[in-house]
């Protein structure tokens, strides 16, 4: 948890998914035509979506509950003790006996390139009535993998029962991530708050911009815009470009990159973007842009980092630019036109022009305790995360 704030006395934000094992190596070279390759150096780490987003949500201040399917077998002890470790709350997951799903993933060691290796292997997965056993008064806020369709969409279905009839501040928000097999989940697309889709599956659907993906998704809805029901927030994460996000309304906007004073670790970027995302709309109660601009520059200062404790001594010094004045900025953006009203004189666009440009200042983790010690993150960059191709 950051030190220059406490746990959150909000609500817990519960994420729903798998918990797997990645084996990561680290290689001077990838080079799988040879017969031999020496390793510099090699870890066992806990991983999975939502396991690696409760993680950062936790690091950064909310209360988190995850729950998924935990293996009890012996091997693999440490991903329960680590749970306990961080504070996460694994009350309600069920168990069995089978090892989780695990991923090895050679990394280079120069250029931090990584290639990763995915065991697709058949493990449980919660049901729909393991969740009906929840006591949803008690969450605020649930983060779904895009897995098991129909149980995803039965729980879903839950929450939005829950949800009826109540007041705003009352409702469940409910966030998917879809990272894998895109046409397997797109019916629940409609159903959620918040959508994000990786640049893997936009570029493999054929969207070469995260504005075309945005669109695409928003043209896959059923109902059409003017019938006026609740339609998630759209958003794609899209390495060096930053992210693109579009509203309820359809006013797209497209957050730059923040460029990483240097590249330690790309594992894990963008579960840290999605939790850094959660964490600014829910727990600080950005608007969208907002929050998607504080999620690009947390994962890009993730990737100065082995893992996600780096998150625990994150201070962000530096203002964000509001969502209306960074989209009149953006070229391609649509406002709206109470929007244009509301900051029309050019002394004061002049002004949020030179604020974009300040550096966002970070402190060092092993530097906590010294008030000067920062590291620079500048806007605009032409390197960022990059997303995983696979599920883990």
């Amino acid at each position: 948890m950051t030190p220059w704030g406490s746990i959150s006395v909000m609500k817990a934000v519960l994420c729903v998914g798998c918990t797997e094992v990645d084996y990561v190596t680290t290689i001077e070279n990838v080079d799988f035509q040879s017969d031999q390759s020496r390793t510099q150096n090699g870890m066992l780490q806990r991983s999975g979506r939502s396991s690696n987003v409760s993680t950062a949500l936790r690091l950064l201040g909310a209360n988190v509950e995850l729950f998924g399917v935990l293996s009890r077998n012996p091997t693999y002890r440490m991903i329960l003790d680590d749970l306990e470790v961080r504070g996460i709350d694994t009350s309600h997951c069920t168990f069995t006996d089978d090892s989780p799903p695990f991923s090895t993933i050679v990394q280079e060691r120069w250029t931090r390139r990584c290639t990763v290796v995915y065991c697709d292997k058949p493990f449980p997965y919660v049901t729909a009535a393991d969740f009906r056993q929840l006591d949803l008064d008690q969450y605020g806020w649930v983060n779904f993998e895009a897995r098991s369709p129909r149980e995803t969409c039965d729980m879903i279905r839950l929450i939005l029962d829950h949800n009826n009839g109540r007041a705003e501040r009352d409702r469940i928000v409910v966030s998917l991530q879809i990272f894998n097999a895109f046409s397997e989940v797109v019916d629940l697309i409609g159903m959620c708050d918040y959508v994000f889709v990786t640049k893997y599956i936009a570029e493999s659907r054929g969207w070469q911009t995260p504005l075309a993906a945005c669109e695409a998704i928003n043209g896959l809805l059923r109902i059409p815009r003017d019938i006026a029901i609740r339609r998630p927030c759209i958003i794609v994460p899209w390495s060096s470009l930053g992210a693109g996000c579009m509203t309820t309304d359809g006013h797209y906007f497209l957050l730059p990159a923040h460029k990483p004073t240097k590249i330690i670790d790309r594992v894990g970027d963008s579960d840290c973007f999605t939790a850094a995302f959660i964490y600014a709309a829910f727990v600080r109660q950005k608007r969208l842009a907002d929050a998607v601009d504080y999620a690009n520059a947390v994962a890009s200062f993730k990737l100065a980092y082995v893992g996600f404790d780096c998150l625990g001594q994150l201070r962000l010094d530096s203002s964000k630019l509001s969502a209306k004045l960074l989209a009149k900025m953006r070229p391609g953006t649509e406002m709206s036109s109470d929007d244009d009203d509301d900051e029309d004189s050019d002394d004061q666009e002049n002004s949020c022009r030179k604020h974009l440009l300040r550096p966002f200042e970070f402190l060092e983790p092993d530097e906590a305790v010294e008030a000067g010690s920062v590291a620079t993150v500048e806007l605009q960059a032409d390197e960022a995360p990059v997303e995983r191709p696979s599920s883990s």
